[in-house]
């Protein structure tokens, strides 16, 4: 279901996108004419770049060049995303990222180099993926009661890839849901930041589900919660934050795919349709639902309910930053 719009512009970004696809038939089609960038700005191995990989060999097809995806990693993802916003818009870059990204830096950083709702012509949705907290073997928690006691005591180094990152924002929360306070050290990405949980340099971090249930699973971290509104069925045994009593910790990802602002009509509606055939193929939604991701549908799929949800959210993580005092960064 559409979200509700917020603002007289907001309705008309919105009424723009809708008008996009009966204007762009009245153009000439657009087509890939060499390689295409496909701009991930997180390192190699997480779970927003293996999903941009699996994309990538869709859309390879449906746009007819390769796309390549291009990890520009650095300042929680500002960097890549800035080359993005400063792209050309002839259609051959284009980002994929998730909504700390389109949402929630800009409210972190002085100046993070871009302005989401400006910058960016959004293609879709891909998907949307609950997280998973996971704590070290080597950390000696043992349990939610003692993840709390540490957490309140001020005895806990959380993991996070960067200012305004997911796992950034998603530890922010469950401070604040805890009462508590850590050490918050920054990564370059989950991959990394994931690596040093499990050799026990760090105590505890929220992650992916991708990424956190195969890791819950070898003996090397455990799994205390799920910030979903209901279990995975692959850690059914896994309390939702909710019924561990921490409301307040309701981070879900969602990824999407946006060009830069300067893309003409008819480069975004063959994007929209790559994207929508790609995400109809089912080995790739095989792919991600194996991720434990939800594939978006109707609406959903479209760049118009993209464009609401980054103003809906960039609104919603404002109060929330503000309501935790989260200090603005260079």
């Amino acid at each position: 279901m559409i979200l509700a719009l917020t603002g007289a512009s907001r309705r008309a970004v919105l009424a723009g996108i809708l008008s996009l696809p009966a204007i762009a038939r009245a153009q000439t089609p657009w087509s890939a004419t060499r390689s295409v960038s496909l701009v991930v700005p997180f390192a190699a191995g997480g779970t927003t770049d293996v999903m941009a990989r699996l994309l990538a060999e869709q859309l390879s097809q449906r746009l007819g060049q390769t796309v390549v995806v291009e990890n520009v990693t650095g300042a929680g993802g500002n960097i890549g995303a800035e080359r993005v916003a400063r792209a050309s818009g002839d259609g051959h870059t284009a980002l994929f990222a998730h909504v700390g990204v389109f949402a929630i830096n800009g409210h972190l950083y002085r100046s993070p180099g871009f302005q989401s709702e400006r910058d960016f012509a959004p293609v879709g949705v891909v998907c949307t993926n609950p997280m998973v907290l996971l704590v070290s073997a080597r950390s000696g928690i043992a349990d939610l009661e003692e993840l709390l006691r540490r957490a309140r005591g001020g005895d806990l180094r959380i993991a996070t890839s960067g200012a305004g990152s997911t796992l950034h924002l998603a530890a922010l929360q469950f401070l604040d849901a805890a009462g508590g306070r850590a050490d918050l050290i920054p990564y370059r990405g989950g991959a990394p930041a994931v690596n040093d949980l499990l050799a026990g340099q760090v105590d505890m971090l929220i992650e992916q589900a991708f990424s956190a249930v195969p890791n819950s699973r070898d003996g090397m971290a455990k799994a205390l919660l799920v910030t979903g509104a209901k279990r995975l069925d692959v850690l059914p045994a896994v309390p939702t934050a909710g019924e561990a009593g921490l409301p307040g910790l309701d981070m879900e990802v969602w990824n999407a795919l946006a060009l830069p602002s300067a893309a003409p009509m008819p480069v975004r509606a063959a994007w929209e349709a790559a994207l929508a055939a790609s995400l109809k193929e089912p080995s790739l939604r095989r792919r991600y639902e194996g991720m434990m991701g939800r594939i978006p549908a109707g609406q959903e799929a479209t760049a118009a309910h993209l464009a609401v949800l980054i103003a809906n959210d960039t609104s919603r993580w404002g109060e929330v930053l503000r309501h935790i005092n989260a200090a603005k960064m260079d």
